[in-house]
């Protein structure tokens, strides 16, 4: 993996030099950060909390992020995800900007509140908070192993919750799929299921007493089973 720091950066790349095993400073055209893996890009957009909150006053942040929402390419990788970090402590900032107009810390937090639910839900990017520096080498860090591990990318464990699959999701997870959305059943279950039975079919058309041969698969979840390929 590689990661592309904007030259705008160069004050702190020394912060994610060991984080990847290619770290390049170079002009980007969108974003500060951009992570290349393969064959897609993630996209971080880093702000210190003063340029956030003055970006937010002046609209220069709703331009970024909007541009940052139609870019489909970097660098002709295809932009696999985006997000905005932001990059210091609001409270020792709100407290000095309290000192200094006398307005109660309640509005300045109202304000930054309202400007991250517009992010989320308006303009669709998440948001992520370091404090420090060592928080946001931490991230960067964090984010090049759980991209390059697809972490970001696995289905939750969440029983009552089924995340949509892609189109191209391989024959053998979409059944574990299919299975795995059974009430009390789960990946693990439904993965065991499949290595025990083969095919979903025969998962459907087996006994009572067959279902309990499955690892993990006790009296009640297999009637269960039973009951929901046969009633």
């Amino acid at each position: 993996m590689k990661l592309l720091v904007d030259h705008r950066e160069r004050r702190i790349v020394q912060l994610v030099e060991d984080v990847c095993e290619e770290v390049v400073l170079t002009q980007l055209p969108i974003g500060d950060y951009v992570l290349l893996s393969e064959p897609e890009a993630v996209v971080v957009e880093r702000k210190t909390v003063p340029d956030f909150l003055s970006s937010v006053r002046s609209n220069r942040l709703w331009d970024q992020l909007l541009r940052m929402m139609k870019r489909t390419t970097v660098l002709k990788y295809p932009v696999k995800r985006r997000m905005l970090l932001i990059h210091g402590s609001f409270r020792d900032y709100f407290e000095e900007a309290k000192a200094r107009s006398k307005r109660d810390l309640l509005v300045h937090w109202s304000q930054l509140m309202g400007a991250y639910l517009e992010i989320v839900y308006v303009y669709n990017t998440p948001i992520v908070h370091v404090e420090n520096d060592t928080a946001f080498k931490a991230f960067m860090r964090i984010l090049v192993k759980r991209e390059s591990a697809g972490m970001n990318d696995k289905l939750p464990s969440a029983r009552w919750y089924m995340k949509p699959v892609k189109a191209d999701l391989p024959v053998k997870d979409r059944k574990q799929y299919i299975l795995s959305s059974l009430p009390y059943i789960g990946n693990r279950l439904a993965e065991n299921l499949l290595t025990h039975f083969g095919t979903i079919s025969s998962v459907a058309c087996a006994s009572v007493a067959d279902l309990q041969k499955v690892p993990k698969i006790g009296k009640k979840k297999a009637e269960l089973i039973y009951k929901m390929f046969n009633s």
